[in-house]
């Protein structure tokens, strides 16, 4: 995160290094031109191309979770989450769901206690490392009106890990981490020197 709580920064060191991993493994011959490949594309690797499309048909799934979260659509949404053995959503530093039916039991429960809910993304950057595999990033607020009741709201970063799984894009793992103001007097030092 750089100085402005901007993310992207530390998204990309870890894509840098997950591209070069996944290059290393690849075999064949170099793509042709022809075939969308760019100058400085290695050779067996996804074109750039390639990955261009993958990033932006995750952000497209990304983008119809929200929808279906805010228009409270437990089936839609819980539809996101992939069955995958090793699914895992980490909230605030504690593993919270350990399978896509936990968190679709999750979802149920808020749509039962909640009348409305406001999900919004801003920043949003999704990398793809592979074809099937990419990362987002963003920071999220979400408010939630309970009938009869007060609501409540909160806000953090998030990183979603998604997979493209029978031509869907699904959450493999996600992780949220709330905003919280610093305790008065803390001299946490930061990136960059600033505490």
């Amino acid at each position: 995160m750089n100085e402005s709580g901007d993310l992207r920064p530390a998204a990309v060191t870890l894509t840098a290094f997950a591209i070069l991993a996944l290059a290393a493994c690849g075999e064949g011959d170099a793509p042709d031109a022809a075939a969308g490949a760019s100058p400085g594309d290695l050779p067996g690797a996804a074109t750039t191309a390639d990955l261009s499309a993958a990033a932006a048909e995750a952000r497209t799934a990304i983008e119809a979770y929200v929808a279906a979260i805010n228009a409270m659509d437990l089936d839609s949404a819980g539809g996101f989450y992939s069955n995958t053995p090793g699914f895992q959503w980490i909230e605030d530093g504690a593993v919270r769901y350990r399978s896509a039916r936990e968190s679709h039991q999750s979802l149920a429960a808020l749509v039962e206690m909640a009348s409305s809910t406001e999900l919004t993304v801003s920043d949003l950057s999704v990398t793809a490392l592979s074809p099937d595999i990419a990362v987002a990033t963003c920071h999220f607020a979400q408010a939630i009106a309970v009938e009869g009741g007060p609501g409540f709201a909160f806000a953090g970063a998030l990183t979603i890990v998604l997979r493209r799984e029978n031509g869907r894009w699904l959450f493999v793992s996600g992780h949220t981490s709330s905003a919280r103001p610093r305790p008065e007097g803390a001299a946490i030092e930061e990136p960059g020197g600033r505490s």
